[in-house]
């Protein structure tokens, strides 16, 4: 996940995730696991929500790789 997470990363440190069922797609994970670990990246401080226009709000956040 944190692969994908890096690939989707932009050069100041936001991203805004797929979807969780095309993550869940993607990685062929169940949605319930991708949405757990995105929980416990929240918790972690690894994903910082942000809000960007136009985007819905639990799919943008501000990266700290080196909390992971």
């Amino acid at each position: 996940m944190l692969g994908l997470i890096r690939l989707f990363t932009d050069s100041a440190g936001q991203v805004v995730l797929p979807t969780r069922q095309d993550i869940a797609d993607i990685t062929d994970l169940r949605f319930e696991t991708i949405s757990r670990i995105i929980k416990a990246l929240e918790r972690t401080q690894v994903l910082l929500p942000i809000k960007v226009d136009g985007v819905h709000a639990t799919r943008s956040f501000r990266v700290d790789l080196a909390a992971a």
